[in-house]
């Protein structure tokens, strides 16, 4: 056993006694991990304080076995996010975020890039009026990162690339999207368990969001037509990972 001290986002916590929490957190050098929070739940001048849900922190944790659970010795609040108490729809955005990379992401695997694009969501989340764009990009960010998002500059059919202003078409069985021309053709229509037309404003737009900075966000200006559009694209997407719809999650 080792003490590990490290930078943490609050993914999730879950009461353990009348005193105590279990925590799960994203941390930047341990990855994702859960931990006993001994006394993060009592009152007073010496309690070591709350573990509040999207919370920023300074962690310092005793690591266990492989399997077994860590053991949370201190922790500094380093950013709370107010906003996400103030307004109901931030607040579930944010629900929304932690809980679709807790849900996509082991225990244990690090992953520096992953970490910050979490933090740089919740701050755009709470901050920015783009929430549903700050959102769209973490999911395709987040698909992308991870290896479940195919690319959007060609089709999967033939490989090449889509021609300018012809948009796109979703093909769940070939996992990725394909041009107008392959949709067409009975071996690969006739596999279309939901035929998703993409416009080519919202593949311009999906490629765009899935390497931009979240801070560039409050400045684009798209067409609620696209959004419809990428939202769906996300969502299929996601269903495909899980095998089962997420329509209703979303």
């Amino acid at each position: 056993m080792e003490f590990c001290k490290t930078l943490a986002v609050t993914l999730k916590r879950v009461d353990y006694s009348n005193t105590s929490q279990i925590a799960t957190f994203y941390t930047l050098n341990y990855g994702k991990l859960q931990a006993l929070a001994r006394g993060s739940k009592r009152m007073g001048k010496k309690a070591p304080g709350s573990i509040d849900l999207f919370s920023y922190n300074e962690i310092i944790f005793l690591k266990k076995e492989p399997g077994s659970l860590h053991l949370l010795t201190e922790w500094e609040l380093l950013e709370d996010f107010p906003a996400f108490r103030k307004e109901i729809e931030r607040f579930y955005s944010a629900c929304y975020a932690v809980d679709l990379l807790n849900k996509l992401i082991d225990e244990g695997e690090t992953d520096k890039p992953l970490f910050h694009l979490l933090l740089d969501t919740l701050h755009s989340l709470s901050r920015d009026n783009n929430k549903d764009l700050s959102l769209l990009a973490f999911e395709l960010q987040l698909l992308k990162h991870l290896g479940y998002l195919p690319g959007l500059g060609e089709c999967t059919q033939c490989g090449k690339k889509f021609p300018r202003n012809s948009g796109a078409v979703l093909s769940p069985f070939q996992r990725g999207l394909v041009c107008k021309t392959c949709s067409g053709h009975s071996e690969v229509g006739a596999r279309h368990a939901v035929p998703l037309q993409l416009s080519p404003s919202a593949l311009s737009t999906a490629n765009f969001l899935a390497g931009c900075k979240l801070s560039a966000l409050n400045r684009l200006h798209v067409p609620q037509k696209v959004r419809e559009e990428l939202k769906r694209l996300s969502t299929e997407y996601l269903s495909q990972i899980w095998g089962r719809p997420v329509g209703a999650w979303r």
